[in-house]
């Protein structure tokens, strides 16, 4: 009985959505996608409402380097806005179906879908993705006579997004990006390196306890020692080399934030134990304080950029938040 007053509350909620955001192309695009993502929502009508999107694997080269992607195409004979997907590190065997599933999510929803990654990656090389990746990405979806190269966007996933804001800024293509979804993401490399080393968190001169996820700090660990590097580097005892720091600049979206011309969409879980909130703060701060638009939600449903399990009363509120976020976010994809 109680599960069932939480999901008619849920749909109750979704009902108020419809009525005073209008009954939207967009709203409904929003409904479909949640109603696929999260697993407290039991009906699935997204399968049944559109058309299975046509899917190839593609590859793109540059140099000497390789990038693998998935590409998903809508059956339609219009140009239809793209999307590139994100990620910052190599994506799990037991995630990816998540992933492509997610992918093909947007492709029924009418947009052309594109996950790049380099060849590396998928040999299970620890590193970062190569923003060039995403760069070279968008210059292939540009090519593509099926897409509006007017609509072309990023949505990052994590260090993902950090890296698609970068690729963003690149001058060969920040005229030509139309937004950028930044989820969970970190704005500053040495900062978030330093909040994995000190295990504390940084905001307006504030600093307090953060507890990170021991995962979080392996995986980091594993990453810098590629380099020949370690994370107590960053605890901030010592002064950070300049060497260093220009090695890790090329990661850091604060770097060329001055030429970002996209417009951000910024979503963060606040309990986050991956990346903190206080990253998305201070991209939005740094936005602000350029005078830019941009649209920022802070979120209490995910596990770190996963829909998180189970149901409560507390959720309705924060379903109800997110759905106006994602509106804003489909109203300019």
């Amino acid at each position: 009985m109680k599960k069932r007053i939480i999901l008619f509350a849920v749909l109750g909620i979704l009902i108020i959505f419809l009525i005073f955001l209008r009954p939207t192309v967009s709203a409904a695009k929003v409904l479909l996608l949640a109603s696929e993502e999260f697993p407290q929502i039991p009906i699935k009508p997204l399968g049944v409402l559109t058309k299975q999107p046509e899917k190839e694997s593609v590859v793109i080269t540059y140099q000497d380097k390789k990038i693998l992607g998935d590409l998903f195409v809508p059956k339609s004979t219009q140009k239809k806005p793209a999307i590139i997907v994100a990620m910052g590190v190599k994506t799990s065997d037991k995630d990816k179906p998540t992933l492509l599933g997610f992918c093909e999510s947007l492709a029924r929803l009418g947009y052309v879908v594109l996950w790049p990654r380099l060849e590396n990656l998928e040999k299970d090389i620890t590193k970062f993705e190569d923003p060039q990746t995403f760069i070279d990405a968008f210059g292939f979806l540009e090519k593509q006579d099926y897409v509006d190269k007017s609509r072309i966007s990023f949505v990052g996933f994590s260090v993902g997004s950090s890296l698609a804001l970068v690729a963003a800024e690149n001058e060969t293509i920040n005229d030509n990006v139309q937004s950028v979804v930044f989820f969970g993401g970190y704005y500053n490399i040495l900062d978030y390196l330093s909040t994995l080393s000190r295990k504390t968190i940084s905001l307006d001169s504030q600093t307090i306890k953060w507890l990170p996820a021991e995962s979080a700090i392996d995986h980091a660990q594993k990453i810098l020692e590629k380099e020949g590097l370690t994370l107590d580097l960053f605890d901030k005892k010592i002064p950070i080399d300049s060497s260093l720091t220009k090695r890790l600049s090329r990661f850091s979206p604060d770097e060329n934030i001055d030429f970002l011309k996209a417009k951000i969409f910024i979503l963060h879980e606040k309990s986050d134990t991956f990346v903190p909130y206080t990253e998305s703060i201070k991209l939005k701060q740094a936005l602000e304080q350029k005078g830019e638009s941009l649209v920022y939600h802070q979120a209490n449903l995910f596990d770190h950029v996963q829909p998180r399990k189970g149901r409560s009363y507390e959720m309705v509120n924060e379903f109800f938040g997110l759905f106006v976020f994602l509106h804003k976010v489909f109203m300019y994809l």
